[in-house]
């Protein structure tokens, strides 16, 4: 079983990989559309949606040590590093997959100026 240790906001998560069944239900939670498929999430609805809230609320389903106050006193760099562990440790294979999405939702973020 792969894993890795990441801080965010002084709390040091301890990403484990996860077995399929256990993901199929993440999705389902995190997307119920999908019904646990990852071929069904739409990608362009869930960008439509991006904002802070969007990170207070799928966050903590993903890593619930998290708190909502974690995700406010986090920096960004933190929940990159935080995305990309979970993402190397149960779906290696997909990365390269998922890290132009994930660009395009740090685009989609609104800027602080």
């Amino acid at each position: 079983m792969r894993n890795k240790l990441v801080t965010i906001a002084d709390k040091t998560i301890d990403v484990k990989e996860m077995r399929i069944g256990e993901l199929e239900k993440l999705v389902i939670e995190l997307f119920p559309e999908s019904k646990g498929d990852i071929r069904k999430i739409d990608i362009s609805k869930l960008l439509e949606g991006a904002g802070f809230d969007l990170l207070y609320k799928k966050l903590p389903k993903l890593f619930p040590e998290l708190t909502k106050d974690d995700v406010k006193n986090a920096y960004m760099s933190e929940l990159e590093a935080l995305v990309e562990a979970f993402v190397n440790v149960n779906f290696f294979g997909l990365k390269k997959l998922i890290q132009p999405m994930l660009k395009v939702v740090q685009a989609g973020l609104p800027q602080k100026q």
